[in-house]
């Protein structure tokens, strides 16, 4: 298991014994966040922005709105209007 997906199963673990979710259901939103899918990739990002992880929050959240996740999108204009804001961490996202 990559140091990333133990990351990601940390935190959705975390976050699902505060809420009660089945093992099965975060294992899901863990696989398949890491495989690229924009909804599982934002409860992630919320898992971790949750924990306090603001950095992977960000990273999470960026990777979610890349695909045009609009919950995702909504989180990083937030972000941006805040002063502790930074740069984006996937150059991707950076207006051209």
């Amino acid at each position: 298991m990559s140091e990333q997906e133990s990351a990601v199963l940390s935190a959705l673990q975390a976050l699902t014994m505060e809420h009660l979710l089945e093992p099965e259901i975060w294992q899901s939103i863990a696989a398949e966040a890491l495989s690229g899918v924009a909804p599982a990739q934002y409860i992630v990002a919320t898992a971790f922005e949750e924990l306090g992880n603001m950095r992977q929050a960000r990273e999470w959240f960026e990777l979610s709105a890349a695909q045009g996740h609009a919950p995702a999108l909504a989180k990083l204009a937030s972000y941006a209007t805040t002063l502790s804001y930074e740069a984006p961490l996937h150059s991707g996202l950076v207006a051209q």
